[in-house]
């Protein structure tokens, strides 16, 4: 052998024990990995490439987890688990290489990644992954043909990378179907093809992935749950070229909302890399165009936020998105931006155009007026015949007239004319019983008020619009009002009855599985115990919004937080200390 080139066997580094080959497993539905179990309750993944480290080492979390992923995605390096990674390991010989290289100089490309739970997780988990592991009979032959040969040979004919690409430029999608089914490697030929430098072609492969993968889940469901889960590995490793994937991402779940639609979760939660923002707007978009619901099921105030910001792309695709999701809670915030006139470039689905933020903001309030229309409807369609046959009363419609021309004037800048409108207005939808729209009214008033100075003005009607919002159990726009009166509160420096608010606002946003803004109120609580002298109180908020927002991937705001803890403990042990003595 020459010199130079350490060879050892594969041991768990976490305990030191000899490591068994690592398995296939079927059916975990993870890709083409092979699994292996330690006697200390370490799993890992073997990865042959050595280029999906990412990838792996979630796949070896879940499969830690016992495909619980729910619990995986929820867990905390270094606190909920321990991760290790072997390189330079040779499945055929069951040997690790740490230079990389054999003794012949042939590349050793193949790594280990490696989880152990910690405490009470991994003692749930332990006994029953470790049963299904036994259960598999032996690992993989060392003579096997090539993964692809393999799979291909196990479900019909292969496809070459030509005819696959083919048929996405031709938007084939039966004949993709078709050959998707009998060779899953299609899928992935589609996905080399959201790399193309071709915008065009890049926007094709998309669309035509997403309806492939779509039409494929109801009958291979776990072929198309790997797919959605490397898209997402790659979405989330900052390292790698993600061209396409979130957007991919979107167009599955849009054709298979009832299978993927918990996933949207998963895209807004990388919101925190700014990069990906147009990305991730544009795929909750396309889902709330088909399929509001879901969307606004999901941490949907991420959206709003991102109507303010710098980029027009940015902006632009938030109002793209709100306005295909009909997000009427939104027309306030996206009429304030009817003359952006900053462009961008935007693929509405069938084309790449350019356009600005202004448009878009008119094609966004068109439909959501449209949305009104169609409530209205509902709301007719429920009423008795007799109530059908009534045409609204001329008041009302005077009313409508009158609040259009309230909205001018206030976009003009003409407040008080505009204030003075709208409580003619008010008065007219107060008398006949029209809540939402009073609500709405008392809400710009409000934001008159406030943009004129007269903070304390603003306080009537944004805690009669809230008061609404909570009649009619609509929790997004209560949520919105909330924020309103408790910024309220803090300008005029009265923060202690702002917590009230703030704890109605965080028992709605963790029902709304709203993540960042759970952070966001569960900080500001932790601000007012603090004034209240409350240190203790005050760190518990303050710990579970770092944890909330390093989970979430906003590694900065985390640290932030985490300067702040660091000086409230030392506070108190100071306090502590004054006390003993």
């Amino acid at each position: 052998m020459a010199s130079g080139y350490d060879i050892i066997e594969p041991r768990c580094p976490f305990c030191n024990a000899r490591l068994e080959r690592p398995k296939e497993m079927e059916p975990m539905r993870r890709g083409d990995f092979e699994y292996g179990m330690c006697t200390c309750g370490a799993v890992f993944v073997h990865d042959v490439t050595g280029f999906n480290l990412g990838a792996a080492m979630v796949e070896a979390l879940e499969f830690a987890c016992d495909a619980d992923l729910d619990l995986a995605w929820d867990l905390m390096p270094g606190e909920d688990y321990d991760d290790a990674l072997i390189e330079g390991y040779d499945i055929k010989k069951h040997l690790v290489y740490p230079d990389g290289h054999d003794y012949e100089g042939h590349r050793i490309k193949g790594a280990l990644s490696f989880i152990r739970l910690r405490g009470d997780i991994r003692d749930t988990k332990e006994q029953e992954l470790r049963q299904k592991y036994h259960a598999v009979s032996s690992p993989p032959s060392l003579a096997r043909k090539s993964d692809a040969a393999a799979m291909a040979e196990a479900r019909g004919k292969r496809f070459s990378k030509r005819q696959v690409t083919k048929a996405v430029d031709a938007g084939d999608l039966d004949r993709l179907v078709e050959m998707a089914l009998q060779d899953r490697l299609v899928l992935r030929k589609m996905q080399r093809l959201l790399y193309n430098a071709d915008p065009a072609a890049r926007w094709q492969a998309v669309v035509m992935l997403g309806s492939v993968a779509g039409a494929l889940a109801q009958d291979d469901p776990a072929t198309v749950g790997d797919l959605l889960r490397r898209l997402l590995f790659a979405a989330n490793d900052s390292a790698a070229a993600n061209w396409g994937t979130i957007e991919t991402v979107g167009e599955i779940i849009r054709n298979q909302p009832g299978l993927y639609g918990s996933f949207v979760r998963h895209i807004l939660g990388l919101m925190s890399d700014e990069p990906s923002r147009s990305a991730i707007l544009w795929a909750v978009g396309r889902i709330g165009e088909r399929h509001p619901r879901v969307v606004k099921n999901s941490s949907f105030f991420a959206l709003f936020d991102l109507l303010d910001a710098d980029n027009p792309a940015v902006r632009g695709h938030a109002v793209w998105a709100l306005g295909k999701t009909k997000a009427s809670e939104a027309r306030n915030a996206v009429s304030r931006l009817l003359d952006d006139i900053e462009e961008f470039e935007l693929f509405d689905g069938k084309e790449v155009k350019f356009t600005t933020v202004g448009e878009q903001a008119k094609e966004a309030l068109e439909r959501m007026n449209d949305d009104k229309s169609i409530k209205r409807e509902e709301q007719d369609s429920a009423m008795n015949e007799q109530d059908i046959q009534q045409k609204e009363p001329p008041e009302i419609t005077q009313a409508w007239h009158d609040y259009q021309e309230a909205e001018i004037l206030k976009n003009r800048g003409q407040s008080l004319d505009a204030m003075a409108k709208f409580e003619d207005v008010l008065g007219v939808f107060d008398a006949f019983g029209y809540d939402a729209e009073v609500a709405n009214i008392c809400e710009k008033l409000g934001d008159i008020h406030v943009l004129r100075g007269n903070v304390k003005a603003a306080f009537s009607p944004y805690q009669r619009a809230l008061a609404i919002c909570e009649k009619k159990n609509d929790p997004v726009s209560t949520v919105i009002m909330l924020e309103k009166v408790i910024d309220l509160y803090r300008h005029e420096k009265e923060f202690e009855k702002a917590l009230p608010y703030f704890f109605r606002a965080l028992e709605l946003v963790e029902s709304l599985r709203d993540v960042r803004r759970s952070a966001f109120f569960l900080a500001g609580i932790g601000d007012i115990y603090e004034r209240q002298g409350k240190l203790e109180d005050a760190l518990d908020a303050y710990k579970l919004a770092e944890k909330l927002l390093f989970n979430m991937g906003a590694k900065e705001k985390a640290a932030t937080i985490r300067k702040g803890i660091e000086v409230l403990e030392e506070r108190l042990a100071q306090q502590k200390a004054a006390g003993g003595n």
